[in-house]
């Protein structure tokens, strides 16, 4: 049941691979208020991509800890992070 994300990126593009568990991705445009999710597990591998303008989050729907390999385009910058909160509801 934990979530992590509600943020959004202005130029990074982030890549989400579950290798343990079960997750939901959902996610919110920024400019148009489009909404989507999707479900993914170690069973079913499938990359997900986050764009950015996209606020997204994942949340543990599974009944063991959840595992994910994260891949980002640009090395994370503490003096420019290009990370803003954005709770999806």
């Amino acid at each position: 049941g934990v979530t992590r994300g509600g943020h959004f990126h202005n130029t990074k593009n982030e890549k989400f691979l579950v290798v343990q568990g079960k997750a939901l991705f959902k996610f919110k445009n920024m400019i148009t208020g489009e909404t989507d999710q999707l479900e993914t597990s170690d069973k079913e591998p499938l990359v997900v991509d986050t764009v950015p303008g996209w606020s997204h989050d994942i949340t543990n729907i599974g009944d063991k800890q959840l595992v994910v390999i994260l891949w980002a385009n640009e090395v994370f910058d503490k003096d420019n992070p290009d990370t803003f909160t954005h709770n999806i509801n």
